[in-house]
Protein backbone atom coordinates (compact mmCIF):
# COMPACT_ATOMS: atom_id res chain seq x y z
CA UNK A 1 0.00 0.00 0.00
CA UNK A 2 1.47 3.38 -0.99
CA UNK A 3 1.55 6.55 1.06
CA UNK A 4 -1.43 8.16 -0.69
CA UNK A 5 -3.67 5.18 0.06
CA UNK A 6 -2.47 5.16 3.68
CA UNK A 7 -3.44 8.80 4.03
CA UNK A 8 -6.93 8.06 2.69
CA UNK A 9 -7.45 5.26 5.18
CA UNK A 10 -6.15 7.41 8.04
CA UNK A 11 -8.62 10.17 7.11
CA UNK A 12 -11.55 7.77 7.06
CA UNK A 13 -10.41 6.05 10.26
CA UNK A 14 -10.08 9.41 12.02
CA UNK A 15 -13.59 10.31 10.93
CA UNK A 16 -15.02 7.07 12.31
CA UNK A 17 -13.17 7.37 15.62
CA UNK A 18 -14.26 10.99 16.08
CA UNK A 19 -17.87 10.05 15.47
CA UNK A 20 -17.79 7.13 17.94
CA UNK A 21 -16.44 9.46 20.64
CA UNK A 22 -18.95 12.29 20.01
CA UNK A 23 -22.01 10.05 20.34
CA UNK A 24 -21.30 8.86 23.93
CA UNK A 25 -24.07 10.80 25.64
CA UNK A 26 -26.47 11.72 22.81
CA UNK A 27 -27.76 8.18 22.21
CA UNK A 28 -29.08 7.90 25.78
CA UNK A 29 -31.36 11.02 25.64
CA UNK A 30 -34.04 10.05 23.16
CA UNK A 31 -33.97 6.46 21.99
CA UNK A 32 -36.00 6.63 18.81
CA UNK A 33 -34.67 10.02 17.66
CA UNK A 34 -31.10 9.09 18.48
CA UNK A 35 -31.33 5.86 16.45
CA UNK A 36 -32.14 7.90 13.35
CA UNK A 37 -29.68 10.65 14.24
CA UNK A 38 -26.81 8.29 14.98
CA UNK A 39 -27.17 6.46 11.70
CA UNK A 40 -27.80 9.54 9.55
CA UNK A 41 -24.93 11.43 11.18
CA UNK A 42 -22.56 8.56 10.43
CA UNK A 43 -23.55 8.56 6.77
CA UNK A 44 -23.34 12.36 6.61
CA UNK A 45 -19.88 12.23 8.16
CA UNK A 46 -18.71 9.69 5.59
CA UNK A 47 -20.16 11.74 2.74
CA UNK A 48 -18.38 14.86 4.00
CA UNK A 49 -15.04 13.05 4.22
CA UNK A 50 -15.71 11.47 0.83
CA UNK A 51 -15.08 14.81 -0.88
CA UNK A 52 -11.51 14.70 0.43
CA UNK A 53 -11.11 11.11 -0.76
CA UNK A 54 -12.48 12.07 -4.17
CA UNK A 55 -9.99 14.93 -4.53
CA UNK A 56 -7.10 12.60 -3.73
CA UNK A 57 -8.48 9.88 -5.98
CA UNK A 58 -8.82 12.35 -8.86
CA UNK A 59 -5.21 13.51 -8.50
CA UNK A 60 -4.04 9.91 -8.37
CA UNK A 61 -6.07 9.07 -11.46
CA UNK A 62 -4.49 11.96 -13.35
CA UNK A 63 -1.00 10.84 -12.31
CA UNK A 64 -1.71 7.31 -13.49
CA UNK A 65 -2.97 8.69 -16.79
CA UNK A 66 0.23 10.68 -17.37
CA UNK A 67 2.46 7.71 -16.52
CA UNK A 68 0.46 5.32 -18.66
CA UNK A 69 -0.37 7.61 -21.58
CA UNK A 70 0.72 4.92 -24.04
CA UNK A 71 -1.31 2.18 -22.32
CA UNK A 72 -4.68 1.07 -23.64
CA UNK A 73 -7.75 2.90 -22.30
CA UNK A 74 -9.22 -0.34 -21.06
CA UNK A 75 -6.13 -1.15 -19.02
CA UNK A 76 -6.16 2.29 -17.43
CA UNK A 77 -9.82 1.93 -16.50
CA UNK A 78 -9.22 -1.51 -15.03
CA UNK A 79 -6.31 -0.28 -12.95
CA UNK A 80 -8.32 2.67 -11.66
CA UNK A 81 -11.17 0.38 -10.65
CA UNK A 82 -8.78 -2.01 -8.94
CA UNK A 83 -7.18 0.78 -6.90
CA UNK A 84 -10.51 2.30 -5.89
CA UNK A 85 -11.98 -1.07 -4.98
CA UNK A 86 -8.99 -1.75 -2.73
CA UNK A 87 -9.46 1.64 -1.04
CA UNK A 88 -13.19 1.03 -0.64
CA UNK A 89 -12.70 -2.38 0.99
CA UNK A 90 -10.09 -1.06 3.40
CA UNK A 91 -12.26 1.88 4.43
CA UNK A 92 -15.31 -0.34 4.97
CA UNK A 93 -13.28 -2.77 7.07
CA UNK A 94 -12.21 0.12 9.32
CA UNK A 95 -15.80 1.32 9.60
CA UNK A 96 -17.16 -2.11 10.51
CA UNK A 97 -14.39 -2.63 13.08
CA UNK A 98 -15.43 0.62 14.79
CA UNK A 99 -19.07 -0.49 14.88
CA UNK A 100 -18.06 -3.76 16.56
CA UNK A 101 -16.08 -1.78 19.15
CA UNK A 102 -19.32 -0.11 20.26
CA UNK A 103 -19.83 -3.27 22.34
CA UNK A 104 -17.09 -1.99 24.68
CA UNK A 105 -19.11 1.13 25.56
CA UNK A 106 -21.18 1.28 28.76
CA UNK A 107 -24.21 2.52 26.80
CA UNK A 108 -24.14 -0.33 24.28
CA UNK A 109 -27.54 -1.62 25.47
CA UNK A 110 -29.01 1.85 24.86
CA UNK A 111 -27.56 1.88 21.34
CA UNK A 112 -29.20 -1.48 20.60
CA UNK A 113 -32.44 -0.24 22.17
CA UNK A 114 -32.37 2.79 19.88
CA UNK A 115 -31.91 0.60 16.83
CA UNK A 116 -34.69 -1.77 17.94
CA UNK A 117 -37.05 1.15 18.61
CA UNK A 118 -36.43 2.60 15.19
CA UNK A 119 -37.09 -0.75 13.54
CA UNK A 120 -40.22 -1.40 15.63
CA UNK A 121 -41.65 2.00 14.70
CA UNK A 122 -41.33 1.01 11.04
CA UNK A 123 -43.26 -2.21 11.74
CA UNK A 124 -46.23 -0.60 13.51
CA UNK A 125 -48.66 -2.35 11.18
CA UNK A 126 -46.99 -5.76 11.69
CA UNK A 127 -47.14 -6.29 15.44
CA UNK A 128 -46.33 -8.14 17.59
CA UNK A 129 -42.61 -7.96 16.88
CA UNK A 130 -39.61 -10.13 17.67
CA UNK A 131 -36.06 -9.05 18.48
CA UNK A 132 -32.99 -11.09 17.49
CA UNK A 133 -29.41 -10.32 18.50
CA UNK A 134 -25.96 -11.73 17.89
CA UNK A 135 -25.18 -14.64 20.21
CA UNK A 136 -22.64 -12.54 22.12
CA UNK A 137 -25.33 -9.95 22.91
CA UNK A 138 -28.08 -12.39 23.94
CA UNK A 139 -27.83 -11.45 27.63
CA UNK A 140 -29.15 -7.98 26.69
CA UNK A 141 -32.19 -9.26 24.81
CA UNK A 142 -34.83 -9.14 27.53
CA UNK A 143 -33.62 -5.75 28.74
CA UNK A 144 -33.82 -4.27 25.25
CA UNK A 145 -37.24 -5.74 24.48
CA UNK A 146 -38.61 -4.40 27.79
CA UNK A 147 -37.14 -0.96 27.10
CA UNK A 148 -38.73 -0.88 23.64
CA UNK A 149 -42.13 -1.89 25.01
CA UNK A 150 -41.97 0.84 27.64
CA UNK A 151 -41.38 3.52 25.00
CA UNK A 152 -43.50 1.92 22.28
CA UNK A 153 -46.09 -0.37 23.96
CA UNK A 154 -47.84 -1.15 20.69
CA UNK A 155 -44.66 -2.90 19.47
CA UNK A 156 -45.43 -5.88 21.74
CA UNK A 157 -41.79 -6.87 21.30
CA UNK A 158 -40.53 -10.25 22.50
CA UNK A 159 -36.92 -11.42 22.56
CA UNK A 160 -36.24 -14.40 20.30
CA UNK A 161 -33.39 -16.36 21.87
CA UNK A 162 -32.33 -17.87 18.55
CA UNK A 163 -29.12 -15.94 17.71
CA UNK A 164 -29.06 -13.91 14.53
CA UNK A 165 -26.07 -14.54 12.21
CA UNK A 166 -24.70 -11.03 12.73
CA UNK A 167 -21.66 -9.45 14.41
CA UNK A 168 -23.65 -6.76 16.22
CA UNK A 169 -26.70 -4.55 16.03
CA UNK A 170 -30.10 -6.23 15.82
CA UNK A 171 -32.86 -7.69 13.68
CA UNK A 172 -36.51 -6.84 14.31
CA UNK A 173 -39.27 -8.74 12.56
CA UNK A 174 -43.00 -9.33 12.63
CA UNK A 175 -44.03 -12.39 14.63
CA UNK A 176 -45.05 -14.18 11.42
CA UNK A 177 -41.63 -13.49 9.88
CA UNK A 178 -43.06 -11.78 6.80
CA UNK A 179 -41.43 -8.42 7.48
CA UNK A 180 -37.97 -7.78 8.87
CA UNK A 181 -35.80 -4.73 9.53
CA UNK A 182 -32.07 -5.43 9.59
CA UNK A 183 -30.27 -2.94 11.81
CA UNK A 184 -27.06 -4.93 12.14
CA UNK A 185 -23.52 -3.78 11.48
CA UNK A 186 -23.16 -5.70 8.21
CA UNK A 187 -26.26 -3.95 6.84
CA UNK A 188 -25.04 -0.53 7.98
CA UNK A 189 -21.65 -1.15 6.41
CA UNK A 190 -23.33 -2.11 3.13
CA UNK A 191 -25.30 1.14 3.17
CA UNK A 192 -22.05 3.08 3.57
CA UNK A 193 -20.50 0.96 0.83
CA UNK A 194 -23.15 1.97 -1.69
CA UNK A 195 -22.70 5.67 -0.91
CA UNK A 196 -18.92 5.63 -1.05
CA UNK A 197 -18.72 3.37 -4.10
CA UNK A 198 -20.99 5.65 -6.13
CA UNK A 199 -18.75 8.63 -5.39
CA UNK A 200 -15.53 6.79 -6.20
CA UNK A 201 -16.83 5.15 -9.36
CA UNK A 202 -17.86 8.55 -10.70
CA UNK A 203 -14.15 9.17 -11.33
CA UNK A 204 -13.78 6.27 -13.72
Amino acid sequence: MNEVENEKIVVLQKMILEHASSQKYALAEDARKEAESWLSNEITKVERETSMVLADAKRRSEDIHRRQVLAAEREKSTEGLRQQNRLLQQALKKFQDELVKLRERPDYAKILTSLALNAASRLRDSVPTKLRLAAIDSQLGEEIADAVNKKLPEALMAFDREPAPIIGGCWVMSSDGRRQINSDWQSRTQEISDTLAERLLALL
